[in-house]
């Protein structure tokens, strides 16, 4: 694949995910998760992380905004495509950063950091 459909496969799932979490359709976010992130992830502790994320923000977010990628860091595994920060909107404004992987041909988040960095 080249950089740029990386980079935008990268995006869709990150831009995927944070949506679904913003729908309450935690189930549903699981799935775009790696192998290994399902395990220490599933949908009850997603609900739960990011109900702790925006509990204080007043609003719920109604909106994902991507506010930095990157394709190089430190720490990148050989299979990482990339990793994306958002900002998830409403009353106020918190970050999602995602490390999105490529796992058996899919493009797929391998780690989440709740809050803003």
């Amino acid at each position: 694949m080249s950089v740029t459909a990386d980079l935008d496969a990268c995006t869709r799932v990150a831009v995927e995910f944070a949506t679904k979490l913003i729908h309450g359709k935690y189930a549903g976010a699981h799935l775009l998760l790696s192998n290994d992130a399902r395990d220490d992830w599933p949908p009850s502790a997603l609900r739960e992380a990011y109900q702790e994320l925006v509990d204080w923000t007043g609003p719920a977010p109604d909106r994902v905004e991507i506010a930095r990628t990157r394709q190089d860091w430190d720490g990148r595994d050989d299979d990482d495509v990339g990793w994306v920060y958002l900002l998830l909107s409403g009353g106020e404004t918190e970050g999602l950063a995602l490390t999105v992987s490529r796992e058996q041909a899919r493009v797929v988040i391998r780690d989440i950091e709740w809050g803003r960095l």
